[in-house]
């Protein structure tokens, strides 16, 4: 599918065509970069070193199985579309794409082809703008609205700002914008429906995908899941992304500790382990239910996991 559609791109030999065929970054790494062209709606993620494509290959394996988990279970967070991957050896890949790429990253390595998270719908992206950039910049805000891919990182544990110590802003930027609890709910979010498809999502990623969720993100983009649904009304969507650093959960009671040790490395996407916490309850109640509906297995594992990270949480918190 990747290849018919690229080969029907490349084939117009127009300049214009040419133009929308170049592939222009999106986001990039330590590990490796996002690029994005307006001609395909899929994304290629290319590893920066050769000697790292196993390692996108097996971020490519995740992603199938966290996409087919998520998608079967009706998950309202849901993962990009996987649809291929070529390593360095593929010359029939290489040889048609290879114009594609800009100079910086045209040497061989692996690529992983997905289906792309768009940006937030503009009205949101508008209110967030308005509600968050700093008044001194507030000059900006149209330049700001225009340029930017608006994708926003939903940090359900991470403490507020303290705007008081904060300091002056140079610039505004909603790409990987971090709505914490309040700021998201501000901005209009349900943060309870979030943390309970928060709880279903990790659940589904732990006992049917079996990895330990390492690394991940979840953002805010737009609700267009393929290009029938692109030039539709936007609403807005949460995407879970971002897996080459997942690990394979064994299913078993001795890598609990795996599955905790994920959670904390992780950036505060979910709420913190605290049982006084409202939302965390949603998140940690909804969890055990995702897994009852799995199976008596993945229940029995899931409790563990819940009692495990409470006690982290609480250690950690005393150690402060």
């Amino acid at each position: 599918m990747l290849q018919q559609s690229l080969h029907e791109h490349l084939s117009n030999g127009s300049d214009e065509a040419q133009n929308e065929n170049k592939l222009r970054k999106l986001g990039s790494g330590t590990f490796g970069t996002v690029y994005f062209t307006t001609a395909t709606p899929q994304v290629y993620k290319k590893c920066h070193r050769i000697e790292n494509s196993p390692i996108l290959a097996e971020e490519y394996r995740h992603l199938k199985a966290i996409h087919k988990a998520l998608s079967e279970s009706g998950n309202l967070i849901q993962s990009p579309t996987p649809l291929d991957f070529h390593d360095s050896n593929d010359d029939e890949f290489w040889d048609e794409v290879k114009l594609m790429f800009p100079s910086s990253g045209s040497t061989r390595t692996g690529v992983l082809s997905m289906s792309r998270v768009y940006p937030m719908p503009s009205a949101l992206r508008a209110r967030l703008i308005d509600l968050f950039c700093p008044e001194d910049l507030q000059d900006r805000k149209a330049s700001i609205l225009r340029r930017g891919h608006h994708v926003a990182r939903l940090l359900l544990g991470r403490a507020e700002p303290d705007n008081a110590r904060a300091a002056p802003q140079r610039f505004f930027r909603t790409y990987n914008f971090p709505l914490t609890r309040m700021r998201a709910e501000k901005l209009g979010i349900d943060t309870i429906e979030l943390s309970k498809e928060m709880g279903r999502m990790l659940a589904q990623m732990h006992m049917t995908a079996r990895n330990d969720a390492r690394d991940i993100e979840i953002v805010l983009g737009a609700n267009i899941t393929s290009t029938r649904t692109y030039n539709k009304y936007r609403e807005p969507r949460a995407w879970v992304i971002d897996f080459n650093q997942v690990k394979d959960f064994n299913f078993t009671e001795e890598q609990i500790s795996l599955l905790v040790d994920a959670f904390f490395a992780n950036e505060a996407y979910f709420p913190r382990a605290r049982t006084a916490d409202d939302l965390y309850n949603v998140f940690a109640d909804a969890y055990i239910d995702e897994c009852q509906k799995i199976g008596e297995d993945a229940r029995k594992l899931g409790k563990q996991f819940i009692v495990a990270l409470e006690a982290e949480q609480a250690r950690r918190d005393k150690d402060k």
